[in-house]
């Protein structure tokens, strides 16, 4: 996404003065003169022909509504303070156009779809922007951005963009029709240069809240599949918003989240297959995930709540372990996986609101409990994967001999085979189990400095 901040305009844009609507009106209106439809534009009932005419470029306006745009001039307005009504009433106003030309010309330069620079080699333009009878731009906003800004450049050696071609729309457009030409040749999935994950978002939901356009018209003009899909995205959207008021205090900062699709995406997904009292517990916990997520790193994406939980009991099972062996917390123990109390979900939320990029080691621990409740699900449901293993580590050992093995060989072989003949025993039924209760205090001492803070939180000292 652009920043914004200064939002000042680049060298030479906008330096022409703006005409009245009632102006360009009439200068389209002239251009057209008894032109015949010859250019064809996707509408909701199919594909109809518009006439084509050669105006002047000053006749032209940047759309507000510019679904390409929408994430960034939130964030102007969460900078600035302004609201959204301010903006369309100003929408054709020196500073608007001039702030909407700075976003454009960032898009128009964008190396995956490099508007900017094939102009400035082509020195003219090769297809026309598509505007309605006021002279606003439906379509072609940033090759509109590019060939004023290389125009002030250098106006002999791009004199043909003085005036440009242009496919205009019939008076009774309507604004559903208008979305739907912009979705059909914008952004589809097949487009040059994509909207943006956020953008398309809130596009979808502006047309299906503010202009209640029904939702078979949107599916249709954004290629989306069926319902589930457009629920699904919209759904996602609503999480990222959640994120952003209650987790990071940043409304509309969508461009904390510009790099982020995969994370909400997968996190609402697996978000909606849980009841509610976990979901709000893993909402939290993914939450501060995803604000760690350049310091956690892409394996952030390869386990709960980004990836189906594997066991399906680790949903409760790991905030109950958590809660066990790093919290010091007595929990239900003859029975794993049965419900998390009211009390302990709400427990856990309180402490994993606490965690973030201010305080990695509780998000680490986690995901390393989860690995390790994963591979002993593994081992209960694959015994013979063990005996296999065990197997194989006996063939290793009968290739050694005494005489290869240094005294700190010998040392940690001892205390490996050890560990095995007690593991055994337990196994075979011939020695009780104290394993949990020694890995219990071995971590309580290792995290002893959240476990402090987590006690006084909650006023226990």
């Amino acid at each position: 996404m652009t920043d914004t901040s200064n939002d000042k305009t680049p060298a030479g844009a906008m330096q022409h003065d703006i005409p009245t609507r009632k102006t360009r009106k009439g200068t389209i209106k002239s251009a057209l003169g008894g032109a015949d439809p010859s250019h064809f534009v996707p509408m909701p009932d199919g594909l109809i022909q518009v006439p084509v005419a050669r105006i002047p470029h000053e006749t032209l306006i940047y759309r507000l509504e510019n679904g390409r745009l929408i994430a960034e001039l939130h964030e102007h307005m969460h900078r600035h303070s302004v609201s959204w009504d301010t903006l369309e009433q100003t929408s054709e106003a020196p500073e608007t156009q001039s702030l909407l030309h700075t976003l454009l010309m960032q898009h128009a330069a964008d190396a995956r779809g490099p508007i900017f620079q094939e102009l400035k080699r082509q020195k003219q333009q090769i297809e026309p922007l598509l505007i309605d009878r006021n002279g606003i731009v439906i379509n072609g906003n940033r090759r509109l951005a590019a060939m004023r800004a290389l125009l002030a450049e250098d106006p002999d050696a791009f004199a043909d963009f003085t005036r440009l071609t242009v496919a205009v729309l019939p008076r009774d457009v309507t604004a559903a029709d208008i979305d739907f030409i912009e979705a059909a040749l914008q952004m589809a999935p097949e487009t040059k240069l994509g909207y943006g994950w956020v953008n398309r978002r809130l596009k979808l939901r502006r047309q299906l809240t503010t202009l209640e356009l029904p939702r078979d018209w949107v599916c249709k003009a954004y290629q989306i599949e069926d319902d589930a899909q457009l629920d699904q995205e919209i759904a996602e959207l609503a999480l990222v918003e959640e994120y952003l008021s209650t987790h990071l205090g940043t409304p509309d900062h969508y461009e904390a989240v510009a790099d982020a699709e995969a994370h909400f995406t997968a996190l609402q997904a697996q978000l909606a297959e849980l009841d509610a009292p976990l979901r709000d517990l893993w909402k939290t916990i993914g939450f501060a995930m995803i604000e760690a997520r350049a310091t956690l790193g892409q394996v952030l994406l390869t386990g709960f709540p980004f990836e189906a939980p594997a066991p399906k009991h680790l949903p409760t099972s790991a905030p109950r372990r958590f809660l066990q062996e790093h919290l010091a917390q007595d929990t239900d123990r003859e029975n794993p996986d049965a419900p998390l109390g009211a009390s302990e979900i709400q427990d856990l939320q309180q402490f994993f609101r606490q965690t973030g990029l201010k305080d990695l080691e509780p998000l680490r621990d986690l995901m390393a409990l989860m690995t390790d409740l994963r591979e002993e699900h593994r081992i209960r449901v694959e015994p013979a994967v063990m005996v296999k293993s065990l197997r194989n580590a006996r063939a290793k050992l009968d290739k050694l001999s005494p005489d290869r093995l240094s005294e700190t060989q010998r040392s940690a072989l001892r205390s490996e085979i050890g560990a095995i003949q007690a593991q055994g025993a337990w196994l075979l039924g011939e020695a009780p189990d104290h394993r949990f209760e020694q890995s219990k205090t071995t971590m309580v001492k290792a995290v002893s400095a959240y476990l402090k803070r987590w006690r006084a939180m909650r006023g226990g000292g």
